[in-house]
């Protein structure tokens, strides 16, 4: 007998248990469901978006003017290059504080300032630039192209003796490609070309400089940085038939993308100015150019000029 009713007890405390169980569950159900029925639904979480928009001006490519005098055509030739170049590029004028202050009465000038194209900036005091052996002492200064351009990697070198044409129908991003270009001692250049109007990658620069320093009265900057870009390991120089097409000085092309002269207008090459028909031709293609001429050619050319001037 006694196992018999051993048997039942522990049958019907397995079904109590299941029964409790059972309740228990369907009872956390009921109020679960009940609760959640009380509840006021939740907010939806707000959907943010950011829309940042795209800088106007890039960092990496800058036009550089440095000029320690105060030159009636400096503000007129900085905003025609601006209307010229890429919009993206950004611009630094580096001067006295006599050219800063002559640049700065320009409201145009003031405006590309505020709006952060334009960057007026002092030479230092420690440093000159007051004639050829100054720039090209300046110009291949470590210093300038790690520290005050950071973080350009393009540089385009203008003078006051130099344009870019605004009827050009190509832009200066397509030479982009080069570690220098600028107006060609000759057509045979496997490399080279005048720094007064001059493209230039900046990192390229910096290798150079890091290895080597230009000794003193030695070869101007321009001579000097192209021979060793030259021979640097993997640089692309533009050689002379491709750099003709991109400034003019001596050697004749027709329509360049700018023109450089010399002498702050005062040196004019006769492969380019030596006739009337190139002067007017020129002229018609790049107005621009004239604001960067001394005088007029009539008067400022010597009597004993071919009489073609």
């Amino acid at each position: 007998m006694l196992p018999m009713v051993r048997n039942q007890i522990a049958k019907a405390v397995g079904a109590f248990v299941l029964y409790a169980l059972v309740f228990h569950f369907f009872k956390n159900i009921a109020t679960s469901t009940q609760v959640k029925s009380y509840l006021p639904a939740l907010p939806e979480l707000p959907r943010i978006s950011l829309n940042y928009h795209k800088p106007l001006f890039n960092e990496s490519k800058v036009a550089l003017l440095i000029e320690n005098r105060p030159v009636p055509n400096i503000a007129p030739m900085m905003l025609a290059f601006m209307s010229t170049l890429p919009p993206d590029w950004k611009f630094r004028f580096m001067g006295s504080e006599a050219s800063v202050a002559y640049v700065n009465n320009s409201a145009a000038i003031r405006h590309h300032a505020a709006s952060g194209k334009l960057d007026l900036t002092y030479i230092p005091k420690n440093m000159s630039t007051n004639g050829q052996e100054d720039i090209s002492r300046f110009l291949t200064n470590l210093w300038l192209y790690e520290t005050v351009l950071y973080p350009a990697e393009w540089l385009l070198i203008y003078q006051t003796d130099s344009m870019m044409c605004g009827n050009h129908k190509g832009t200066l991003d397509e030479w982009l490609d080069y570690d220098w270009v600028g107006a060609p001692w000759g057509l045979n250049s496997r490399y080279g070309g005048n720094g007064g109007l001059s493209l230039r990658r900046v990192s390229s620069m910096i290798e150079v400089l890091r290895h080597q320093q230009r000794q003193n009265f030695s070869e101007p900057e321009d001579v000097w940085l192209t021979e060793r870009l030259g021979h640097l390991p993997n640089s692309r120089t533009a050689n002379g038939t491709e750099s003709v097409k991109f400034s003019g000085e001596s050697i004749w092309y027709e329509q360049p993308l700018g023109y450089h002269t010399g002498g702050s207008g005062a040196w004019l090459a006769g492969g380019i100015w030596g006739t009337p028909e190139k002067r007017q031709s020129i002229y018609d293609y790049c107005p621009e150019m004239k604001m960067t001429l001394g005088m007029d050619l009539k008067v400022f050319m010597p009597q004993q000029c071919n009489n073609n001037w």
